[in-house]
């Protein structure tokens, strides 16, 4: 089968929606020839070995919520689509690059699927209170849930992590085909950690997330105060909001809090380094759809302590760690970690144990396969319809792109393909026969 996928994110480090899209196709290329659509500074594909995808970057400017693509080159981007002849398309948002790519899918025949990464009734909290005041008020505007409900309208399917999206999807008034599927993750780089010993005499606490008010780490900060065990708590992720990182800085250097560690951002590749010597994950996290570092957690064997969210929720209990109310205070939660720092070598881990146990079944090969069969399923119905659909976006994206870029000349062209020329395929085949996926109603 040949895929091609779509992310608004350049690469696999930039936030958990944009590692998703790109691991994701890296793994489907094993058995399917893929085509990784991305922004970059110029057009152009990237050729890669049998196994990989393939690579396009389009031209776009903007900053991370939207960035406009460069259309004065999409007649080269036509014609390296016309020569991959996709059978399906796999956005991971509602970017300006993946309305092209849905008006493109449309033209062509082709079935046009999304993963949604945020809750659509709440997508303007997944995001920086901080972002541009353009952004911001698109995103708090009352035409934005119009805009998210039409383009889910034009989608031929759409993928929700877990039961709390599809039950979102469903109450915002989506009625379209619409498969469970969740997040992947590379479990091997997990399951093979040694423990953390639970007999140290200093417990780590990790958190690992996004500097934003949504993560709520002011809260783990409170909550060090109540813990009567030596702690010591490490802070990671990236500055999504630089002024509440300043603040949970400040509030550190006030309270001379020297068993805090903000660390900031580090490679992810650092991520099973950190939960190895971790002793339990703790997350106050208030919106959280599924969490990669929560799934990662559970895989390296660190038991979770979470206030309830929609990751919580699905993931945790008692049996891998524990699941507070989201109203829970600071004091009781520091209850729950000192009861899991507190317990025998031998309980602590069956605790482990069971963490990695929960999360077995998502593994990017079997997520894969689940996918595989949400693409064969889609295509043989947009198959058996043979109907073309109208371009919506185009009109007003290559509108915006001339007002952005300007009307007259191509100095992006696109490199790398030219009609008739050809593509290079990754992966080649259909993947291995497996179960379908839940078809949720």
């Amino acid at each position: 089968m040949r895929i091609v996928f779509v992310t608004t994110f350049p690469t696999a480090e930039s936030g958990g929606a944009g590692r998703v899209a790109h691991e994701l196709a890296a793994a489907s290329a094993r058995t399917h020839d893929v085509l990784l659509v991305t922004p970059g500074e110029r057009t152009e594909w990237i050729a890669s070995p049998p196994g990989e995808p393939i690579r396009v970057r389009v031209a776009t400017r903007g900053d991370g919520d939207v960035q406009l693509p460069d259309l004065r080159t999409r007649d080269g981007l036509e014609a390296l689509l016309q020569d991959f002849r996709p059978d399906v398309v796999h956005a991971h948002d509602f970017s300006p690059l993946s309305l092209w790519f849905q008006d493109w899918a449309h033209r062509n025949g082709r079935p046009f699927a999304v993963t949604l990464h945020c809750l659509p009734s709440q997508a303007q909290a997944f995001g920086s209170l901080e972002r541009p005041r353009l952004t911001r008020w698109m995103g708090e505007s009352p035409l934005f849930p119009t805009f998210i409900r039409l383009f889910l309208h034009r989608c031929d399917g759409v993928i929700a992590l877990n039961a709390a999206m599809v039950e979102d999807l469903r109450q915002f008034g989506y009625r379209g085909p619409l498969y469970q599927v969740p997040n992947g993750r590379d479990l091997a780089a997990y399951r093979d950690l040694p423990l953390a010993d639970i007999t140290q005499p200093v417990k780590e606490l990790l958190f690992v997330g996004s500097f934003a008010r949504r993560k709520n780490q002011r809260y783990l900060l409170e909550m060090m105060a109540h813990l009567t065990v030596p702690a010591r708590l490490v802070l990671v992720g990236e500055k999504l909001e630089p002024g509440y990182l300043e603040e949970l800085r400040a509030y550190v250097r006030d309270r001379a809090l020297g068993n805090v560690d903000i660390v900031g951002p580090v490679p992810h590749t650092e991520i099973p380094h950190l939960l190895r010597v971790a002793h339990v994950f703790v997350s106050a996290s208030k919106l959280e759809v599924q969490s990669l570092a929560v799934i990662e957690a559970l895989a390296s064997g660190t038991p979770v302590v979470g206030l309830t969210n929609e990751t919580v929720a699905e993931l945790v209990d008692d049996a891998v760690g524990r699941r507070l109310p989201a109203d829970a205070s600071p004091a009781e939660f520091a209850r729950e970690v000192e009861a899991i720092c507190r317990m025998s070598p031998e309980h602590y881990v069956a605790l482990c144990r069971a963490g990695q146990e929960r999360v077995r079944s998502l593994d990017w090969r079997a997520v894969v396969e689940q996918n595989s069969r949400v693409y064969a399923e889609l295509a043989a119905v947009s198959s058996g319809a043979g109907r073309k659909r109208a371009p919506l976006w185009t009109p007003w994206l290559v509108a915006a792109s001339a007002l952005r870029y300007g009307i007259h000349g191509l100095p992006h062209s696109a490199q790398g393909a030219a009609p008739g020329a050809g593509v290079p395929t990754g992966g080649s085949g259909s993947g291995p026969s497996s179960p379908s996926p839940r078809r949720a109603r």
